[in-house]
């Protein structure tokens, strides 16, 4: 049976039709891709240069320290890292700051005190450094930049008496007369009524105060007196980020007057001091 002239046409049309989709699919899958250099995935992306750690470092007290905190600032310096936007500064594992400058002051220090800082310099990608670190140690400062303040425990021993007197222990609260540092004080004794008041000269102070303190007269009442009172700071230590006085020394003297040919004494008491808190 002879085929027909149509149907030939016919196959031969699809087949090939076939084989050129077959070479399209082929063509496809080994062609290469026509992508510019710049963006071909074999072709590494740039990246940012590594950033250098911070050089130079140094941490130094920006100016005297005093019984002022106002005063109480350290400053650290360090050479500026070129490719470097800022730079993030860490006091003991805590951060405290962060800059655009090769300059960072630190107000939150006291002294007596030992610190540990790193500065790790941070790129425009947000990259950061190695940390560079230093330490600095601030040291005590002296007795005669104390605050003298609070309540405090004196241990009287009697040095001389003209009534027998004897020691003790009594309580007594000490008031400045300033915001901040050592200045003149009001004190005052908790049981007897005592006041008074004392000016400084550095360490030392001196001041006088009336009322009850600790003589009696002839009828078992509480006798006025005139208290002269001088003390030194003896010891200074940082207390809730103030230089405060923590233990001072020093003399009471009592003065009682005569009343009526009742009573008259003169007592002398030295003693040490403790602060409570």
């Amino acid at each position: 049976m002879r085929p027909s002239y149509r149907r030939l046409l016919a196959g031969g049309l699809l087949g090939a039709i076939a084989a050129s989709g077959v070479a399209v699919v082929v063509a496809l899958l080994f062609a290469e891709p026509d992508v510019p250099p710049e963006l071909s995935a074999t072709t590494p992306k740039p990246s940012a240069p590594d950033l250098t750690a911070v050089g130079g470092l140094r941490v130094e007290r920006e100016e005297r320290w005093t019984g002022d905190p106002d005063t109480w600032t350290l400053s650290l310096t360090w050479i500026p890292v070129e490719e470097a936007s800022s730079y993030v500064i860490s006091r003991d594992g805590r951060r405290v700051g962060r800059t655009d400058e090769t300059e960072f002051i630190d107000d939150e220090v006291t002294p007596e005190n030992r610190y540990r800082y790193e500065v790790v310099a941070i790129g425009s990608d947000r990259g950061a450094s190695p940390p560079s670190r230093v330490r600095f140690r601030s040291e005590a400062l002296p007795e005669a930049f104390a605050r003298v303040q609070g309540q405090w425990v004196l241990a009287l021993k009697v040095q001389s008496s003209s009534i027998s007197a004897g020691g003790g222990r009594i309580l007594i609260t000490f008031t400045p007369n300033c915001e901040r540092g050592p200045c003149p004080v009001d004190w005052a004794f908790e049981e007897p009524a005592n006041t008074g008041s004392a000016r400084n000269d550095g360490a030392r102070y001196h001041g006088s105060g009336v009322g009850g303190f600790l003589t009696f007269d002839c009828h078992g009442l509480t006798a006025s007196s005139t208290v002269t009172f001088e003390f030194r700071v003896e010891q200074a230590h940082t207390v809730r980020n103030a230089w405060r006085a923590t233990k001072i020394s020093g003399t009471l003297t009592e003065s009682v007057p005569s009343v009526s040919n009742c009573l008259s004494a003169r007592n002398v008491w030295t003693f040490t001091g403790t602060a409570q808190g």
